[in-house]
């Protein structure tokens, strides 16, 4: 009876914390991004209270000071869409780039950045199915472009690029340039490719006609 309850009682535990480890981590993520950016302005909010002799509590100070760092973020994010913006951003990247400490530590944050990005789907054409690493054995893929004229000579065929992720980091992997003819698709958004791929295979992607065979039930 005893060895039963603690069976028991072990994969409760083990199914609890499962299920709120996500509702955890997100917690915990906002709350670490809240009081990083929160933090910023307080010294000069505080100085401005001090200045028009008004009391403001310290938490609606912090609010306030993570409205203006979105805003601010905001503002440079449609700013590096147009022409000044680009501009200046390029004037930093140079300046960035002849200091030799700041260059080091600027171009790996830029690359890891910018993996990110490419492993969000803005890169990414479609996914695919690929015979890799072995015959019988297949990966999931993502299609990033019609490989070029070099490529199709060398190898005899039309071929594509395709980006074999790694697992959990999807910000890592390798370029394999395979023929069209052994590229299967996948058939499924970039972004289930990505969850499949971040979650070492734990979230399948959906059939989309059993979705929509649901939706119609």
């Amino acid at each position: 009876m005893l060895g039963k309850f603690r069976v028991f009682f072990q994969r409760s535990l083990i199914t609890g914390i499962l299920a709120t480890l996500p509702l955890i981590i997100t917690f915990w993520v906002i709350k670490f991004l809240f009081d990083k950016f929160s933090s910023f302005f307080l010294p000069y909010l505080g100085m401005i209270t001090r200045y028009m002799e008004v009391e403001i509590h310290i938490y609606i100070q912090k609010i306030i000071s993570f409205i203006i760092i979105l805003i601010l973020l905001v503002l440079i994010g449609v700013a590096a869409k147009h022409y000044i913006g680009k501009v200046t951003l390029r004037f930093v990247e140079r300046i960035a780039d002849k200091i030799p400490v700041v260059r080091s530590i600027y171009s790996s944050i830029q690359q890891v950045v910018q993996a990110v990005q490419t492993a969000g789907g803005g890169s990414f054409k479609k996914v695919v199915l690929v015979e890799y690493p072995r015959k019988g054995m297949y990966s999931m893929g993502f299609l990033t472009r019609e490989s070029s004229e070099f490529f199709n000579k060398a190898i005899g065929e039309d071929c594509i690029n395709v980006f074999i992720p790694t697992t959990p980091n999807p910000t890592s992997g390798f370029i394999l340039i395979i023929p069209k003819k052994e590229i299967l698709d996948a058939d499924i958004s970039v972004d289930d490719g990505v969850k499949f791929i971040i979650s070492a295979g734990l979230v399948e992607p959906e059939d989309k006609k059993i979705i929509e065979d649901k939706d119609v039930s």
